[in-house]
């Protein structure tokens, strides 16, 4: 039976997601909870409002052209990040608060709920237009969709990010100004 092109060329890609999952679940835990790291800078794009970041950790990989990133963005009350992209495979997992996430353009998202004592872990599709609300455990992977962020809470969200990306490009583009972040 031939596999369709989807199969052929997500389930690699999904392999080496998975690797990367790793990273977020048990860096944050270990490495990170013995230090809290650099202290938050300002995120300063015109698609960012009330958001800051704290880069954790950049190793160049293989070659040298992708970069391992994990970083933290917090995003206070009211904080945002419109439309915007990264070059590369994240993986983003909501540490704290409540945040918002809307895919903007067609493609296929999945977001997985973290699992509770009273249930495991569910993955459910993100819908182009339509807002959905995370919790700390909640994540999703991210592989240069045009999506938005928000703190959909009072008080601040954190979210850890980690991934593969182009070596020397910004972690962060916005869409409409094409202008990256460090």
């Amino acid at each position: 039976m031939q596999r369709s092109l989807k199969q052929r060329v997500y389930r690699p890609f999904l392999s080496s997601v998975v690797a990367l999952a790793a990273l977020v679940i048990l860096v944050p835990f270990t490495s990170t909870a013995a230090q809290e790291g650099p202290p938050p800078s300002p995120i300063e794009l015109p698609c960012a409002t009330n958001a800051s970041s704290q880069l954790l950790g950049a190793t160049p990989v293989g070659d040298g052209s992708q970069t391992l990133v994990l970083a933290r963005v917090l995003f206070d009350s009211g904080g945002s990040i419109g439309e915007h992209t990264h070059p590369g495979a994240l993986i983003v997992m909501i540490e704290a608060g409540a945040f918002g996430l809307t895919l903007v353009e067609d493609g296929e998202m999945m977001v997985t709920r973290a699992a509770t004592s009273d249930a495991e872990a569910t993955q459910e599709p993100l819908v182009v237009g339509e807002e959905l609300a995370l919790e700390p455990g909640d994540s999703f992977i991210e592989h240069g969709m045009v999506h938005t962020g928000s703190n959909l809470s009072d008080e601040q969200t954190t979210v850890l990010i980690s991934g593969l990306i182009e070596t020397g490009e910004p972690l962060t583009q916005c869409v409409d100004a094409a202008t990256p972040a460090s």
